[in-house]
């Protein structure tokens, strides 16, 4: 979307007067936009706004804890067998940094303070309503709230946004074709160009329910957990066209692709900074946990007067509370 507020109204309009859809919404996530606060005051004081909010500690860990130069890397989503998918598999391997938190960098996470006072119909949803467990259950009481037709695809609430780094990568395509060398961790071979139009196509994507066409057959590669997120569809029709002997080489290759994709994720989550450790670091840092406590008082204004509860169960901030009150003491 245009990061001009006269242009983004304006596609904004257009979009929602051609009438595609019965239920719009219109998405804030970026506010680098020229004349954000002329762009709020149009879409109107009493339209209903949903935004999102989480433990502002979580939102930290959030920004400074994830390689985020993943999400700008440009490369070919498109394979055949003779690939060495290893060069997938470095872009979602997570690379230790240090720790640094920019304050104007932060501006574009913690933003209620540029986005609520133009609105007074407002429902706060906590990342908390939003994980697995509770995705579906939110989404039918939204559903019920805004009069929109509740989600009929329950498996796609299972996944998480942010399992390690595998958004980056999705969806890949893999083009199977007898005439290609099959690579392998153990056998290196030549790749070859990709041929679309006499291969037969495998999507590598976030785990959903697969159109009546498409099978996924992730549990014939792996039995990992990870198929919460994941899935591997192909076509029903190809599969049965595929020689058997055939397909046991793709299958062989995409388990092999699929056990690096699960390895490289666990330790994504594993060494993805955690709560605890930006909470280690502040209390280590007097000057920076006061200034971002200084930024979260101004950000939290709106919550703590009509949400109170909601600021009282973010466990880790109302630690992070405790220790700016032991600074001030000391």
């Amino acid at each position: 979307m245009p990061l001009d507020s006269k242009e983004r109204y304006i596609q904004n309009f257009i979009d929602i007067s051609e009438g595609k859809y019965q239920y719009y919404g219109v998405n804030i996530s970026e506010f680098n936009i020229k004349d954000l606060e002329k762009f709020c005051h149009l879409l109107g004081k009493d339209t209903p706004v949903i935004i999102g909010t989480r433990d502002s500690i979580g939102i930290l860990k959030h920004c400074v804890g994830r390689n985020w130069d993943k999400h700008i890397i440009n490369f070919n989503h498109e394979f055949n067998l003779s690939h060495d998918f290893r060069d997938y598999i470095r872009h979602i391997t997570h690379k230790d940094m240090e720790l640094n938190i920019d304050f104007k960098d932060l501006e574009n996470s913690f933003t209620s303070t540029k986005i609520l006072p133009f609105f007074r119909n407002i429902t706060p949803v906590d990342c908390e309503e939003i994980l697995p467990h509770n995705a579906l259950e939110t989404m039918e009481r939204l559903a019920t709230k805004f009069n929109f037709n509740p989600p009929k695809n329950k498996t796609y609430f299972q996944n998480y946004e942010f399992k390690g780094y595998l958004r980056y990568i999705l969806p890949l395509v893999l083009y199977a074709n007898e005439k290609d060398p099959i690579f392998s961790l153990e056998k290196s071979v030549e790749e070859t160009p990709l041929d679309r139009e006499n291969s037969f196509v495998f999507i590598i994507n976030v785990n959903t329910e697969p159109n009546e066409d498409h099978k996924n057959i992730f549990k014939e590669l792996s039995q990992d957990p990870i198929s919460k997120n994941l899935g591997v569809y192909v076509k029903k029709e190809d599969l049965k066209r595929i020689d058997k002997e055939f397909y046991a080489k793709i299958k062989a290759y995409l388990s092999e692709f699929i056990a690096e994709i699960i390895r490289v994720t666990k330790e994504a989550e594993e060494k993805i900074l955690k709560e605890k450790d930006v909470l280690a670091y502040l209390k280590k840092h007097k000057d920076i946990s006061l200034q971002f406590k200084q930024m979260c008082d101004e950000e939290l204004k709106y919550f703590k007067q009509n949400h109170p509860d909601l600021v009282n169960s973010w466990h880790y901030y109302k630690e992070f509370e405790k220790l700016c009150e032991s600074f001030k003491e000391k």
